[in-house]
């Protein structure tokens, strides 16, 4: 049901609204409204893009309840990719399962360019036109995470425990000149419909080639030096190996008899295998999966990819910094005696690096023992609203 009226030859921005119509007869009423109240109001604050909005009914949606967001947004972003959107808004009526907060009303994916949102809690307000205001500024809110914003208390991006208002709420003037900004680059062709290949290194060589800037704008603003806070496996393997290396008098030795040079080689060796036993180990490699060569799969990949490369490299410099305190609390000639070094100055940087390397490594096992469907929430999520 894609609407084609009115489309200029401005750029195309192109979203969808999925939904289930199985779910209950009051959802369709509400995309159908959702989709035409978007596309006046958008189509009037930026009117150098043509929006089109389109209304997916499938009714394979997932039936485990109460709904998961994670799954569904594997699952929109999955008809996305397929469908050539430029976002996709999954739409339900039924409650969220949340996951790091209390009583969510939908879950954003910058990453996979797709969010989840329940209108459960909406549903609850008492007047007609408090429900439909506050279903429109909460959609508001979630789409500008999906265009890069952050929170703002001076605008609709503040976050809120109830969305229902009498007034409708609005982006402010920075705001709406960074959504210009972002979905000028987002509405340019894709790839493989300037340039297709068949081959899929070229592919991903093109891609980043011409969205380098983007997809590194977007890895720094998922504050991917956060991203682990939340995983208690990952965070206790490390603490629990740290430990132990402190304690342990071979860890010394090998320290002193490693090269600072050769160290730091490794480190980086280090840092890259344990990306990759976590990307691979927790299967991460089948988000934003498509049969075809799509530049939002590629997208949504090497985001993923590089959101956890740095999560580890910021990772590692946390433990740099705590190792290098715990180091220079301790008794300096106890530990000389351990590395073999008695009447040199203890080069305490090098073994801080040593100490912080070791851990990446035992981090990489700790975080394989979490819960899959955790560490994608984790990754992939943007904020619970």
């Amino acid at each position: 049901m894609d609407d084609e009226k009115g489309l200029k030859s401005n750029l195309l921005v192109n979203t969808g609204i999925l939904i289930d119509p199985l779910e209950n007869s009051q959802i369709k009423v509400w995309a159908l409204f959702l989709k035409d109240a978007l596309k006046k109001e958008l189509s009037s604050q930026f009117p150098q893009f043509a929006w089109r909005f389109g209304i997916i009914e499938r009714h394979d949606f997932p039936k485990a309840l109460p709904k998961d967001p994670l799954t569904l947004l594997e699952f929109g972003s999955d008809i996305k990719i397929e469908n050539n959107y430029d976002f996709l808004l999954v739409l339900t009526s039924l409650p969220l399962k949340a996951r790091f907060s209390q009583g969510i009303s939908a879950v954003p994916s910058s990453m996979l360019e797709t969010a989840v949102i329940s209108l459960s809690k909406i549903l609850e307000c008492k007047k007609e036109e408090i429900k439909k205001t506050g279903a429109i500024n909460l959609i508001k809110h979630i789409l500008g995470h999906l265009w890069g914003l952050d929170h703002d208390d001076s605008s609709v991006m503040k976050p809120r425990k109830s969305w229902c208002h009498e007034r409708p709420l609005d982006w402010n003037h920075e705001e709406k000149r960074h959504i210009a900004n972002f979905l000028n680059s987002v509405a340019d062709p894709r790839v493989e419909e300037t340039a297709g290949t068949k081959n899929t290194f070229l592919f991903y060589l093109r891609v980043l080639i011409n969205e380098g800037p983007s997809l590194l704008r977007d890895i720094i603003f998922f504050r991917s030096w956060r991203m682990f806070l939340n995983l208690g496996r990952f965070t206790a393997a490390t603490a629990v190996s740290i430990i132990f290396l402190f304690l342990s008098a071979e860890a010394w030795e090998m320290g002193a008899a490693i090269q600072s040079k050769w160290l730091d080689i490794i480190l980086f060796l280090v840092i890259i295998a344990s990306t990759l036993s976590l990307y691979f180990g927790q299967n991460l490699q089948g988000i934003g999966k498509s049969d075809k060569m799509k530049e939002q799969a590629v997208r949504s990949r090497i985001i993923l990819f590089g959101t956890l490369f740095i999560g580890m490299a910021s990772f590692w410099l946390n433990l740099l910094l705590i190792s290098f305190v715990i180091i220079n609390l301790l008794p300096q000639k106890v530990i000389a005696g351990w590395a073999g070094i008695e009447g040199n100055t203890l080069p305490v940087f090098h073994f801080s690096k040593l100490m912080a390397t070791f851990g990446i490594l035992a981090s990489s096992v700790g975080g394989n023992l979490e819960e899959e469907q955790d560490i994608k929430a984790v990754l992939i999520y943007t904020e619970e609203t």
